[in-house]
């Protein structure tokens, strides 16, 4: 077929890529016209027409990445040059390249020169061998042909520098180290990589998985894993079905891939061309093979089935193993009665090192019928469960925490079932726990943590909060709650408007108000809020009054009004409801009741706290988040933290000595808390989530009819009576300008009167 004229194609003299209206380009054109002899090129070795020195047009040109010292020198062993590819242009400036030039008959300072190059070049590369010589970087490969790549081939470029080495090296090790493999294995696979990554120089490029696992000899996987981690693969293989894991077409068992086996085990295989297919006495299956009515996995069962017949006969999942091994069947006789077991073995005795096929939720409750009756020290355990124990125990004993019996038995349960061998999760820690009050779950859930053998439980860990708002949510239908859930995201901030978010406790407030309206509503057959009015909101507070009236009117209010904000209704029904103000007056507390407070506490912990709410008005919350970071004794100031402000108090002398003896006690008491509260309990100090005092504990540091917030509101009304200025208030106590004229309206209700006209 005739070429078509002006195509781009290879020139057929110097083989250069060009726009052709003929066989050669024009620069060949001219240089055929001008040297008519053809020949053999001593230089690259191919027929062509000869010119000057006998050589080609392209040898002539000398178009190459390097000098070519060896030929201008004219050493008998030079290996046979290879012609460059290059692309032709319509001014062919390839003819004005710069020639080789070779001085057969002397030229001493040239030939020096050339000399030198030659040492420079064999003194980067002392070995010059032909076999996967580095190319360009980067270039586009035209022929992508099989390697047959060989031991030999490893042996030879054995002293090679490679680039890449330098990070496959350290991956091979710590894969050696995670197999637990020999120094001979990770030499045998470190000859294979160097291999692969002398393909890679080789080919200019990252080799894809495929072609590399095809050409080498062995450890094809180990060197892709190896490459792949070091980041010197293109891409990922993908794997071929054939050599994938799968079950064996008659027995279900699990075998490994094998391209030549087919879809069945070998066993089955033999066990089929000796026995005709039909059904399963005891499994029912159909068209397998059978042997006295029974297959291949019934039949080493069948005494034991007809010993005790169940009502559905199942088989075990089994898997192939590669050798002979022989498998875990006891054939029993017809009329023998099965054995019992005669205690519970423990799960980490089943089958050591075998991983887990179904992860199910562990009933303890046998386990702890069992081994209540038996003391901890006589359970047996392995040297690495009793080396954890004996941890654990040194680590209670220098922290001096409680429950020090409780924590120490649940580990050695854990480890006497379980082992330590594998990670354990936290979810049974706590489902053991939750069976005896003489165990205890977080201080082991957090050593374990520790020493990395924990796999935590997300459940465990969501906030209770949030974990009640969506059980609530979800009893609701389903248009209602969707709703609910946009309203609880705006709460959160993540609405139309930027806002600043509330917490999950807030939230959980609103809602605790707004569930039984939102479930009265839905019972009456509403089916979304849109269908709201102002008369159902006017009907659902017409029974409440006081303070349940304000909340569920100021959660109303939100509810509707992040609904509108959102675009989910139309209109908003309690817009003009009206909330009102707080109810009642602060009202001091009587002198007989305050007098002798400080000497009824028992600790310093409940004085601390006393003295903080009754002398400096600190509101309970930040009594329980105050830091031993913002407290300065030598300036006598603690530093409160409010959101993003701050509030300093000034100590006096009684607050003072009260928090130095405080914090000597707590020294003392716990000298390795890390808790970064001022205040803590013998629960909190030692706990490493350093979560704060709970509300319970501080409500019981005064006694039965007293409250510390009742305390902070005499101290704040005694400040009011005494000054009258609601800018001092404001200074002294960190209050807001509307909470300080209310307690200036307390004591002084005469200047706010409003006269009659």
């Amino acid at each position: 077929m005739a070429k078509k004229k002006g195509s781009a194609r290879s020139c057929g003299v110097c083989l250069c890529w060009s726009v052709l209206d003929g066989w050669a380009c024009s620069g060949c054109e001219r240089f055929r016209r001008a040297h008519p002899s053809r020949g053999v090129c001593p230089r690259c070795r191919h027929e062509a027409h000869l010119g000057p020195d006998g050589l080609c047009k392209p040898c002539l040109q000398a178009i190459r990445a390097e000098d070519d010292a060896e030929w201008a020198l004219g050493l008998p062993d030079a290996r046979p040059r290879a012609l460059q590819l290059i692309v032709g242009s319509q001014r062919h400036y390839a003819t004005q390249a710069c020639r080789i030039v070779r001085f057969e008959d002397g030229g001493r300072w040239v030939n020096a020169a050339w000399k030198r190059k030659l040492n420079r070049q064999r003194a980067v590369e002392p070995d010059r061998s032909a076999v996967l010589e580095p190319q360009v970087w980067g270039q586009l490969p035209l022929f992508t042909l099989p390697r047959t790549l060989t031991d030999a081939t490893a042996r030879a470029i054995a002293t090679r520098p490679l680039s890449g080495w330098d990070r496959a090296e350290p991956v091979l090790a710590a894969l050696t180290a995670e197999r637990q493999m020999s120094k001979a294995w990770r030499c045998l696979v470190a000859e294979m990589v160097r291999l692969a990554l002398a393909v890679r120089e080789a080919e200019g490029a990252d080799p894809d998985p495929a072609p590399l696992l095809r050409d080498l000899p062995k450890f094809r996987d180990v060197v892709c894993l190896v490459l792949l981690r070091a980041g010197l693969l293109a891409a990922a293989q993908v794997p071929d079905p054939r050599h994938a894991p799968r079950q064996c077409g008659d027995c279900d068992a699990w075998m490994p891939g094998n391209p030549h086996a087919g879809f069945r085990c070998d066993p089955c295989r033999n066990f089929r061309r000796r026995h005709r297919p039909g059904q399963c006495t005891r499994c029912l299956r159909d068209e397998v093979p059978l042997r006295a009515g029974y297959c291949r996995t019934c039949h080493p069962s069948r005494d034991a089935g007809l010993t005790r017949p169940t009502v559905r006969p199942a088989s075990q999942l089994v898997i192939d193993l590669a050798v002979d091994a022989g498998g875990p069947y006891l054939s029993l006789h017809v009329g023998e009665p099965a054995p019992e077991p005669v205690d519970m073995t423990p799960a980490m005795m089943a089958c050591p090192g075998q991983e887990v096929l179904f992860a199910m939720r562990r009933d303890w409750s046998p386990v702890l019928a069992r081994l209540r009756q038996r003391a901890p020290g006589d359970l047996p355990l392995t040297g690495a469960a009793a080396a954890l124990v004996e941890d654990f125990a040194d680590v209670r004993r220098d922290l001096r925490a409680s429950g020090f019996r409780k924590n120490i038995r649940t580990l050695i349960i854990l480890g006497y079932w379980l082992g330590v061998d594998n990670a354990l999760h936290e979810r049974d820690v706590y489902d053991l726990a939750r069976l005896d009050a003489h165990l205890t779950a977080k201080p082991v859930c957090q050593f374990l943590r520790a020493r990395g053998l924990l796999i935590d439980d997300p459940e465990l860990h969501r906030d209770r909060d949030l974990a009640w708002i969506e059980n609530a949510l979800q009893a609701l239908p389903q248009p209602v709650a969707e709703e609910a859930r946009a309203w609880a995201d705006v709460l959160r901030g993540q609405g139309p408007t930027e806002n600043e978010p509330r917490s999950w406790e807030g939230i959980r407030r609103y809602l605790t108000s707004l569930q039984p309206v939102l479930t009265t509503w839905t019972a009456a057959g509403m089916t979304t809020l849109r269908e709201a009015t102002p008369d159902h909101v006017q009907d659902a507070l017409d029974d409440l009054v006081g303070t349940a009236r304000r909340q569920l009117s100021i959660a109303l209010r939100s509810l509707f009004r992040a609904l509108k904000q959102k675009k989910v209704i139309f209109r908003d029904p309690a817009r003009h409801l009206a909330v009102g103000d707080l109810t009642g007056i602060p009202r001091l507390v009587p002198s007989d009741q305050l007098a002798g407070l400080l000497d009824q506490a028992k600790t310093l912990f409940a004085r601390v706290a006393i003295v903080l709410a009754a002398v400096h008005a600190v509101p309970i919350a930040e009594i329980r988040t105050a830091l031993t970071t913002g407290l300065n004794l030598a300036r006598g100031t603690l530093e409160l933290r409010r959101g993003l402000l701050r509030h300093t108090l000034y100590l006096e002398e009684l607050t003072h000595r009260l928090v130095t003896d405080w914090l000597a006690y707590r020294h003392r008491r716990w000298p390795t808390s890390t808790n970064p509260h001022l205040l803590v309990t013998q629960k909190t100090a030692l706990d490493p989530e350093h979560p704060p005092v709970h509300r319970i504990t501080m409500q019981g540091v005064v006694p039965k009819g007293m409250t510390l917030d009742r305390l902070r509101q005499d101290r704040i009304l005694d400040e009011a009576f005494a000054s009258g200025d609601p800018l001092k208030l404001m200074r002294l106590f960190g209050i807001t300008e509307n909470t300080a004229m209310r307690y200036v309206t307390a004591a002084y209700p005469e200047r706010i009167a409003k006269l009659p006209r």
